[in-house]
C-alpha cells in the first residue's frame, strides 16, 4: 500500500496524466471523444469519492491537500486502502485511454 505522501502525489498527477492521454493521437477507428469522456468521468468519480471520504474539495489538488493535512500516524489502514482504491480506478481509466491511443 502506498504512503499518504505517495497518494497525495498520485492524486496531484491525475489531471496532468489525463490531459496528456486525452490529447494523444488516436487511430481513426477509435471514437476518441467517447473514450476521453469515459476516462474523464471515471477519474472525476474517483476524485469525488476520495474527496467525500476526506471532506475535501472535489478536485485532485483538494484531495491531495487534505491528505497532506493529516499526520501520517493518524491514518487507518482502511482509509489508506480506500484512497489507494480510488487513485487506482483513476489510473486504470487513464491507462485504458493511453492503450487506445497506442493502437494507432
Amino acid at each position: 500500500m502506498s504512503s499518504p505522501a505517495d497518494l497525495a502525489v498520485a492524486f496531484r498527477s491525475l489531471p496532468r496524466r489525463l490531459d496528456h492521454a486525452s490529447n494523444a493521437e488516436f487511430p481513426p477507428a477509435i471514437d476518441s471523444a467517447s473514450a476521453v469522456d469515459a476516462a474523464s468521468a471515471d477519474v472525476q468519480a474517483a476524485i469525488v469519492a476520495a474527496a467525500t471520504d476526506l471532506g475535501s474539495v472535489a478536485t485532485a489538488e483538494g484531495v491531495a491537500a487534505a491528505i497532506d493535512h493529516y499526520h501520517p500516524a493518524d491514518w487507518s489502514e482502511s482509509q489508506l486502502a480506500s484512497l489507494q482504491s480510488n487513485v487506482d480506478v483513476a489510473a486504470r481509466a487513464i491507462r485504458t485511454l493511453e492503450n487506445l491511443a497506442e493502437q494507432g
